[in-house]
């Protein structure tokens, strides 16, 4: 009776042991099949590669459990705010590196694309937040 209490506790610790560290855990299989997008955070820089980030928070927003699902949201948010000030503003991420090309933009469009970059960088603590949530609940390190 003995061996079969301590197998039981056992298999209960070895499981929560594995959920903990991704396991089958919805949300970790979520960031680790993302990962190339999240890792290439930023260095991207056209509109492919920001609406892949995008739709990579968007996904795992779906799974993120409750102490991290406002970041994730909030993130996702922002990046979505600026692909939508692009596509306003009729433009396009590799354009706005152009000195030429923002000075023949009505001001309106202008304003309204770096409001979007703005908040999108006001974003930093939850980024940094999420980093540390994916490496402690999911033991994955993002770049």
């Amino acid at each position: 009776m003995n061996k079969t209490v301590q197998l039981l506790v056992t298999g209960v610790v070895a499981a929560s042991v594995l959920a903990g560290c991704g396991g089958d855990d919805p949300y970790c299989a979520a960031v680790k099949e993302q990962k190339t997008a999240l890792d290439s955070f930023g260095t991207k820089k056209t509109d492919k590669g920001l609406k892949a980030e995008a739709e990579a928070v968007r996904l795992i927003a779906t799974e993120a459990p409750d102490t991290s699902k406002k970041n994730w949201s909030t993130v996702g948010a922002a990046l979505d705010d600026v692909l939508a000030a692009l596509k306003s503003g009729d433009t396009t991420l590799q354009a706005m590196a152009d000195p030429e090309t923002i000075r023949a933009m009505p001001q309106d469009d202008v304003d309204r694309i770096r409001k979007a970059y703005s908040v999108f960088n006001e974003t930093s603590v939850q980024r940094a937040a999420l980093v540390e949530d994916v490496a402690s609940t999911c033991d994955i390190t993002l770049k």
